[in-house]
């Protein structure tokens, strides 16, 4: 399907881009993790503001992915796929290691 002449897995590309960019910046600045527990969130975490720094960061790095797959997705779907889904795997795999280490008790 395309929409204004570009593949989906452009736009979807491009939204997740934008969507982590913005939830890595805050989780990053306030060093709130407000968006990935909720925001009347009562648990005690190991370390509250590490725990939403480092969590900032891997969202940006997932942020870093979506842009990878967003520019691969002009010239082949499948591999932006491919480029995906692996970034997404190795981001899950850093959360668990940062969310065992800072995360709610």
């Amino acid at each position: 399907m395309e929409i204004f002449g570009y593949s989906d897995m452009t736009w979807i590309a491009a939204i997740a881009f934008v969507l982590c960019l913005g939830f890595g910046l805050y989780m990053v600045i306030t060093r709130k993790p407000g968006f990935v527990r909720g925001f009347k969130n009562t648990h005690d975490y190991r370390d509250r503001e590490q725990y939403a720094y480092k969590g900032g960061l891997l969202i940006l790095a997932l942020a870093g992915v979506c842009l990878v797959m967003l520019v691969i997705s002009f010239f082949d779907d499948m591999i932006s796929n491919i480029i995906g889904f692996a970034g997404l795997c190795v981001f899950g795999y850093f959360w668990k290691k940062m969310s065992d280490e800072y995360g709610p008790v």
